[in-house]
């Protein structure tokens, strides 16, 4: 059995089908709460530990994160600025960048390559 051999193969595929659940719930959440919001509004701006408690994450989570490229930054000044709408956009895509965060982030110059 593969499992046996590597054991890790067996907690990858139990941690990706865990991710998976976790990025259909955040979606569903995203959907409740983005149906409220405004275009003409002006976006709320939150810091790394709002975001942690939004996502549900560590600090150092949302640190790897910025690191990566892989969340949605407003600023990369110290200290990085998010905006709440866009991080609920991420989180209800599977905490990964849709096409439009993408851009944004390329018209910020902070987009990772």
């Amino acid at each position: 059995m593969e499992y046996r051999q590597n054991p890790f193969l067996f907690l990858e595929q139990r941690l990706n089908r865990i991710e998976d659940l976790i990025g259909n719930l955040n979606q569903t959440f995203a959907k409740l709460h983005l149906d409220g919001v405004r275009e003409d509004r002006e976006p709320e701006f939150i810091d790394a530990v709002e975001v942690s408690t939004i996502a549900k994450v560590k600090l150092n989570t949302i640190y790897a994160y910025n690191t990566r490229g892989t969340i949605p930054i407003y600023s990369s000044e110290t200290p990085i600025i998010y905006k709440r709408d866009e991080i609920i956009e991420w989180l209800g895509n599977g905490k990964k960048l849709t096409p439009r965060l993408e851009k944004l982030m390329e018209e910020r110059k902070l987009i990772k390559k």
